[in-house]
């Protein structure tokens, strides 16, 4: 390990928090984006139909998912040459959240890390070639990154491609809507490099196998590539799959945002409206004091999800950073939320019947992709004192 006095100049670059742009901020457009949104999940994503979904096949309606590309959602942040209505980063940030708070079912999440994947590391050619049938919704992409061994980290993939036929080998577990895709992204590796590849669904030599998720609105597949065919991305500019994947954590950072809001408001109101020993047990200390503490810590992370968004936004060199800080301190605000949310609602709270437990169920998946608060802590520690 280096000596901090020694490199001190270099520990201050480190530190150094991410640029953020002196336009970055709400505006009218920001608050019309985010009104729509919240009114159209209101509709289409009610606790109701959510209950409903988590017991579906298919586990999130079609005709939704259609909607949402008609709305543009899917092509949002998208340059307009290849179908996208290119704004800022704050726009996804805000309706993530808003997903979030609504849990909805649905593939967007891997559809637009898989659809960023093809925009940072594509060429000009295939970005024009599959970008704007995603946009549309009409083919439905998704991210093929865990493994069986499990690791979020570029330099751990085991799935292999034969660099003279470009057929790819290997196992990914996880796959967000994997019996649905028509498109995998696949992280893979070619000898000592470790790059994108684009995996056409239905192929004899690709077998999806449906896997138990801990979260029914979140569908997952094991996904068995035996030699398929694939196409690298392979734009000149292609980013950093490091770069890549923390654009994937600042995105569910800000969905935990709104889930973690939900929770609060549940757990809120019911303690306002529950009565024990003749008294409202918002009134007591052990109730109160949790909720003042899940409210103060939602605000923070809401702040750094912000702040990743708006490094990304700048194109700052520090944006994966503040992306592993906001995925941190989200998973450990929504997991500390979710845990009292069920205590405070007593023995109703570990029922099918109390709306908690989905955000619970949401909490444990959300943590643990795209790495857990743990590892996140790993690799922050790591770059600061140089000791990974």
């Amino acid at each position: 390990m280096k000596n901090i006095d020694e490199d001190a100049d270099g520990l201050t670059a480190i530190l150094e928090a991410p640029t953020i742009p002196s336009d970055f901020g709400f505006t009218e457009e920001h608050d019309l984006a985010r009104t729509q949104a919240r009114r159209f999940l209101q509709e289409h994503s009610s606790i109701e139909r959510v209950r409903k979904l988590a017991l579906d096949d298919v586990g999130f309606d079609p005709a939704t998912w259609k909607q949402i590309a008609e709305l543009g959602w899917i092509g949002l942040v998208s340059p307009e040459q290849y179908g996208g209505a290119g704004f800022d980063q704050l726009h996804l940030a805000l309706l993530f959240e808003e997903m979030g708070r609504r849990l909805l079912p649905s593939p967007y999440f891997g559809t637009m890390l898989a659809l960023a994947g093809i925009e940072s590391a594509g060429s000009d050619a295939q970005k024009r070639e599959w970008c704007p049938s995603i946009i549309s919704g009409e083919k439905l992409a998704t991210v093929a990154l865990s493994e069986p061994d499990p690791s979020w980290e570029p330099n751990d993939v085991q799935t292999r491609v034969s660099p003279d036929s470009a057929k790819l080998t290997g196992t990914k577990t996880h796959v967000l809507f994997g019996r649905q895709a028509d498109l995998f992204v696949v992280p893979a590796r070619a000898g000592d490099q470790v790059g994108l590849y684009l995996v056409k669904a239905g192929q004899d030599a690709v077998r999806v196998e449906p896997e138990v998720s801990v979260d029914p609105t979140r569908r997952t597949a094991r996904v068995i590539f035996e030699g398929a065919d694939s196409i690298r991305l392979a734009g000149e500019d292609r980013a950093e799959l490091g770069t890549w994947l923390a654009k994937g954590q600042a995105m569910l950072a800000a969905e935990m945002v709104g889930a973690i809001e939900a929770t609060l408001g549940l757990t809120r109101d019911y303690a306002a409206d529950r009565e024990q020993f003749g008294r409202k047990i918002g009134s007591f200390q052990a109730v109160k004091h949790p909720i003042v503490d899940i409210m103060c810590g939602l605000e923070l992370a809401r702040s750094q999800a912000l702040a990743a968004a708006a490094a990304f936004e700048a194109k700052d060199g520090k944006a994966p950073t503040a992306a592993r800080m906001a995925k941190t301190l989200a998973s450990d605000t929504f997991a500390y939320a979710t845990r009292k949310g069920v205590q405070l609602h007593g023995g109703f709270g570990f029922t099918w019947d109390c709306d908690v437990h989905f955000y619970f169920k949401r909490a444990l998946w959300s943590r643990g992709t795209l790495g857990d608060a743990l590892h996140h802590r790993r690799h922050l520690a790591a770059e600061i004192f140089d000791h990974a």
